[in-house]
């Protein structure tokens, strides 16, 4: 029961760092084109906070249309679906967008998000990893990751060490990692002060 509140809150954490985060498409156009593009999106972003999400699909879709080479509104499409529960949608996005950017990291951790939805937690792994190789500060992969090193790996230092950089690269404003962290360190010092009993 506690893996699933573990797994449930993380969705929650995921759903308000990384909902909006996917940037709006590249412009090569004219000025004047690139700052109706930028409205366009950014009215997009409003719709998909708003919690209107059929309107903003709509939105996005057009903008993918009209910018085939821009990221932002599949990576939105695929948040967009992965949150109503459509997990094969929102990865045909993701990948979508790493077609075109390989070096997306809000498609690529949001791939580990849904293959982990579906019980691949090595898959998962990978995708948070891969994420983290193209930058290495991107806090909700390691929070990510740290989750997974904890519930399902059984991995208490590289959890802790995930926690701990996402702590320091959010403020360490988030109580409930800071909970997470202090239960880890807790049973890491009982388990070093208690080891001389064991081996009697």
């Amino acid at each position: 029961m506690t893996r699933l509140i573990r797994i449930f809150a993380v969705l929650l954490i995921i759903a308000t760092v990384a909902g909006c985060s996917a940037g709006p498409p590249p412009m090569r156009s004219s000025q004047s084109a690139a700052k109706s593009a930028l409205t366009e999106f950014d009215n997009a972003l409003v719709l998909m906070k708003s919690g209107d999400s059929q309107s903003a699909i709509q939105a996005f879709l057009a903008l993918s249309e009209r910018h085939p080479r821009a990221t932002g509104p599949l990576t939105n499409l695929g948040i967009l679906a992965a949150r109503q529960q459509q997990q094969e949608s929102a990865a045909k996005y993701f990948l979508a967008a790493l077609q075109r950017d390989a070096q997306n990291v809000t498609a690529l951790n949001w791939m580990g998000f849904v293959t982990s939805k579906s019980g691949n937690f090595t898959g998962a792994l990978d995708w948070y990893t891969k994420a983290l190789a193209v930058r290495g500060d991107y806090a909700p992969a390691h929070l990510n990751l740290g989750i997974l090193y904890e519930t399902v790996f059984k991995r208490g230092d590289q959890a802790l060490e995930h926690y701990r950089r996402y702590q320091e690269l959010t403020g360490g404003d988030n109580m409930l990692v800071s909970a997470w962290i202090h239960n880890l360190e807790s049973a890491s010092d009982y388990v070093a002060v208690n080891m001389s009993q064991v081996n009697r």
